[in-house]
């Protein structure tokens, strides 16, 4: 007999969904967490980040009251020093509303600790022995920190760290480009902070599409960000009250100084101390090794979320999450895990929205059939009303008019690409989407109106069309 049927290590996004699924089945569930319930998402990442966007792009529209009509009757000063508590405020109240507790009444066992293996059916968890039937491992990631001469000799900041500040620094240095270090670097800067972004490769986020990515750059930069790419940081100083690093670009060797340091160069799986060698359980330095059913090379022990390469979002964990367990639960392979239509969003502002190919791996894959149908904001009445003009959708299709990839850029993207990823997701024509009613004005018009062309565009290339096109009498002049 085992002591549970199903036991979850972590209690991120993946574990909490885990839990839940495994005790709704009926199976007598346990969860362990090492620190605190939420994980990641809860506590360094998607909420405390979007509260601070929030309050950045308050701070931006504050500035605009005159492009509104509204004529301030004295000056505008804002004062960002209690930023980061209200950031924190809203951090507590949300993990405040799944504790401990409210997992016990359901009938789950919380745990607190560090376990690790003793085989694949036994951990040991502050020097006491649990063994369950069935395991899930979804303890998260950490934010990577390279080694860089001088590094560990300042107080770099991290996603963990930096939302701790009491008072935000007059100027910072972001190491990395990626989705967390532009986000933050894009409301820092709105909020007064001197930004400057050291990019190693030629371009920043570099999985969404080029073509928007270029615009959000432009948009960034005319903000008063400062993008440095193709830049090799060689090392780090402390200089009195500023830090100073040593960075390689075309110019050749220079320095830069800031107040502070964020390091956002990616991430690595919270495997360290699990043993799960003990357990027969393959990993490297990028996860656990899964199949498309999400089970390891023990076969009772299933994995999800960040310790899942390659996709490390919460959505995904939460997807992976019901597919690992629900699996686990029935002993069988009932669902497969699926990442075509793997979707995220870039919270800067304007949002810049991802579902599917980007048009550059489209024609790798798919050469000149494809077809591209975009629309500019500007051209979107409600944006026009909300003065929010700057974005570009764009759908690219395959021949049939059958969607490959979703990329918008504007305000409120990330909400805007859904009815299309519904129509990805159901393998529907785009062009479907034109024969909806849509409120009028709403910022909808960006995904209709492209799907109207996309109609137009079928039907002027069906055969019966061009038909009756060829065999219709001319009009005499």
């Amino acid at each position: 007999m085992f002591d549970y049927d199903v036991v979850i290590i972590g209690a991120g996004s993946a574990g909490l969904v885990a839990c839940k699924v495994a005790n709704g089945l009926g199976k007598k569930t346990a969860l362990i967490e090492k620190r605190k319930l939420g994980g990641d998402c809860t506590w360094f990442g998607c909420v405390p980040s979007k509260t601070l966007i929030k309050s950045a792009n308050i701070a931006h529209q504050m500035t605009r009251l005159r492009e509104f009509g509204l004529e301030p009757s004295t000056a505008i000063e804002l004062n960002a020093d209690r930023v980061m508590a209200h950031v924190r405020a809203v951090v507590q109240a949300d993990a405040d509303g799944h504790p401990p507790k409210v997992l016990e009444a359901e009938g789950i066992d919380v745990l607190f600790g560090a376990p690790y293996f003793l085989d694949n059916h036994s951990i040991d968890l502050g020097g006491k022995k649990i063994s369950s039937k069935k395991f899930i491992i979804c303890t998260g990631s950490h934010p990577f920190v390279p080694s860089i001469k001088g590094l560990q000799d300042i107080p770099y900041l991290t996603n963990e760290t930096i939302f701790n500040l009491e008072v935000l620094p007059k100027s910072m240095i972001v190491l990395g480009a990626g989705p967390i270090g532009i986000e933050l670097s894009a409301a820092l800067n709105r909020l007064g902070v001197k930004i400057t972004i050291i990019q190693r490769s030629a371009d920043i986020l570099k999985k969404d599409d080029k073509e928007l990515v270029d615009r959000l750059v432009q948009t960034l930069r005319a903000e008063g960000v400062e993008i440095l790419t193709g830049t090799q940081t060689t090392g780090f100083a402390r200089q009195g009250d500023k830090i100073v690093a040593d960075i390689e670009d075309e110019k050749g060797d220079r320095q830069i100084e800031a107040e502070s340091v964020l390091v956002s160069v990616g991430r690595r799986p919270n495997l360290d101390g699990l043993a799960l060698e003990k357990a027969g359980v393959e990993f490297d330095s990028k996860g656990i090794k899964v199949d498309s059913h999400l089970k390891t090379t023990a076969k009772n022990i299933y994995a999800c979320g960040d310790i899942v390469p390659p996709y490390l979002f919460t959505h995904v964990a939460e997807y992976e999450a019901i597919i690992a367990t629900t699996n686990a639960c029935f002993g069988l392979p009932i669902k497969t895990a699926n990442y075509d239509n793997i979707l995220w969003t870039t919270y800067t502002d304007p949002e810049l929205a991802h579902a599917g190919l980007t048009e550059e791996q489209a024609r790798q894959r798919y050469g000149d059939s494809i077809r591209i149908y975009q629309w500019e904001h500007k051209d979107v009445d409600r944006a026009k009303t909300d003065l929010a003009q700057n974005g570009l959708s764009k759908f690219i299709c395959d021949k049939k008019g059958k969607l490959l990839g979703i990329h918008i850029l504007g305000h409120g993207a990330g909400e805007l690409m859904h009815e299309a990823q519904l129509a990805k997701t159901l393998g529907l024509p785009f062009s479907k989407i034109a024969s909806v009613i849509h409120a009028y004005p709403s910022y909808s018009d960006a995904v209709r109106q492209p799907a109207k062309r996309c109609y137009i565009d079928i039907l002027q290339n069906n055969f019966f069309i061009k038909l009756i096109k060829k065999i219709a009498p001319k009009k005499k002049e």
